[in-house]
């Protein structure tokens, strides 16, 4: 190491240093950070999608958020289209548009701001725009002239479905000009199809009193529709075909109702959102009713697009975790007793069913009716005779009472698509999962997280394995929840009517069933 220098040098005589430190090295300058590509255009687009999404019914906030599902679809919306926002002013500094194209996104850009606006005015009393019915009326304009600039730009829509992208997909249509649900043709599905296309356009953004008629009666068209077709052609509609056109029937009634609650239930918009989305995708995951909604150049109930995350599962309390236990154990074991007794001639046994499947239907129905908010919003079409529900348990009474084998076995496949859906769905209050397949509440339960007291149990089971490895086993054993749990209200939680220790033998499982599972895609 060179030694320290003084200026002035003393009278000893000390050498120069032999070695002199190297002359001081200017530093390069700090480099810029290079900056963050522009978003691909398609990516924005399947953002947009997001958005376009929770749009459907309606968007909606509350102030005490419930069971994981966050304050309200509204904020969804919000950071999508914000984030289309940023994104396409990153691409237009870029300078990835020219001509045309950047008149276009700058019109679209234009379009984003009035639609930020007007999304939190509509859930916050109509703001500047002066009512809840002018915001969500600037809400849908804005957001399809968003999606009409695109799919009418050659260079844009290229930009959309780049690399296989889909993004700023189209919504379904509404009828043409001058036509209505009364002066519509609906002598098929896809004609049937394009009134329920109507509604499901025109919902976008909420419901007021703009619009609140015009999707009633679509709606009402859509039933009435549906039930004279059945009538006039019950060829097509066997089986389980049947039992889903019969389902989305009822829903469209159950939508009737979230369209009289808008306005006044803070949660018709969330469950208008599940109940629309789930109409479309009962009639496009069965082929024969798919192929029906078609045809002669029309086509009905079309898809909206794909959300970019899954819908979060809903967190159960116990009181609700008792319940979905209690629902898909019932459920499956009525269903495979009814296939057992179907044309035995058994009267006594087959009336004894029939009651315990009222008795069923009932219970699920008022269970969820008790619990209302996001829970009821969220599970209407699964659990009230405007449902899945009601649809499954009359064609089975139906095939029970008239012998038909090949219905009862199709309405037990529903019954157990459906309770394959809700457990999907939910998360029992310890964790984990249902099992959708279970006979009993232990089996329902035996993929939950176990509680704390059967945790215990089973660490202390496996510490005396080697000494007693029969109580082991048994320790290990998952532990059902109280079959008759109170809920919030102080209402009877539980409804079971086999018991966690029925002897049910396991003649139909999932692996069986080779119809589609319905699970959701909420916004």
């Amino acid at each position: 190491m060179a030694r320290s220098h003084h200026q002035h040098r003393h009278h000893h005589n000390i050498p120069d240093d032999p070695d002199p430190p190297a002359p001081p090295v200017t530093p390069d300058p700090p480099s810029t950070p290079p900056s963050t590509p522009a978003p691909a255009f398609a990516d924005l687009g399947a953002t947009f999608n997001d958005a376009t999404r929770a749009l459907v019914g309606g968007l909606w906030q509350n102030v005490v958020e419930e069971a994981g599902q966050g304050n309200g679809s509204v904020f969804r919306y919000l950071k999508d289209l914000t984030a289309v926002q940023t994104g396409l002013q990153a691409e237009i500094a870029a300078g990835q548009f020219t001509g045309a194209a950047l008149t276009h996104v700058q019109t679209i850009l234009s379009d984003i701001t009035t639609a930020l606006s007007a999304a939190t005015a509509s859930v916050n009393g109509g703001g500047t725009f002066g009512s809840v019915a002018a915001a969500e009326n600037a809400l849908r304009t804005s957001h399809l002239d968003i999606l009409n600039i695109v799919n009418g730009d050659a260079a844009l829509q290229g930009l959309a479905t780049q690399n296989g992208g889909n993004g700023f997909l189209a919504t379904p249509a509404t009828l043409a000009a001058g036509v209505t649900a009364a002066t519509a043709p609906h002598a098929n599905l896809a004609e049937i199809g394009a009134i329920f296309n109507d509604a499901a356009s025109r919902i976008l953004g909420g419901v007021n009193d703009d619009n609140r008629q015009i999707i009633t009666d679509d709606m009402n068209a859509v039933i009435t529709g549906l039930h004279d077709l059945i009538q006039a052609q019950p060829m097509l509609f066997g089986g389980l075909t049947g039992i889903h056109a019969d389902t989305v029937m009822r829903q469209a009634q159950l939508e009737i109702n979230y369209v009289n609650q808008a306005g006044i239930s803070p949660d018709a918009g969330r469950a208008s959102n599940d109940n629309i989305l789930d109409m479309i995708d009962i009639i496009q995951g069965d082929t024969n009713l798919a192929n029906m909604a078609v045809q002669g150049g029309v086509a009905g109930f079309s898809i909206f697009p794909d959300a970019l995350n899954p819908t979060p599962r809903y967190q159960d309390n116990e009181a609700q975790t008792n319940f979905w236990a209690n629902f898909i154990a019932d459920g499956n074991a009525l269903g495979q007793q009814a296939i057992q007794l179907v044309g035995s001639g058994d009267t006594a046994a087959i009336q004894s069913l029939i009651a315990r499947l009222q008795t069923f239907e009932k219970n699920a129905s008022d269970f969820d009716l008790s619990q209302g908010g996001i829970f009821e919003a969220r599970f209407d079409n699964e659990l009230t005779p405007s449902s899945t529900l009601g649809a499954e348990v009359d064609a089975m009474i139906k095939g029970l009472t008239t012998g038909n084998a090949a219905l009862v076995a199709a309405a037990a496949q529903v019954i157990h698509d459906n309770a394959a859906d809700v457990g999907g769905n939910n998360i029992p209050v310890t964790g984990g999962t249902y099992n959708p397949d279970g006979l009993t509440l232990a089996e329902v339960l035996s993929t939950a997280t176990p509680a704390p007291a059967a945790a215990a149990a089973t660490a202390a089971a496996a510490t005396n394995v080697a000494a007693a490895p029969a109580t082991a086993s048994a320790a290990a054993a998952p532990q059902p929840l109280a079959a008759a749990a109170i809920g919030p209200e102080g209402e009877d939680a539980g409804f079971s009517l086999v018991g966690a220790g029925a002897d049910i033998p396991h003649h139909v499982h999932a692996d069986r069933f080779e119809g589609h599972h319905f699970h959701h895609l909420w916004g």
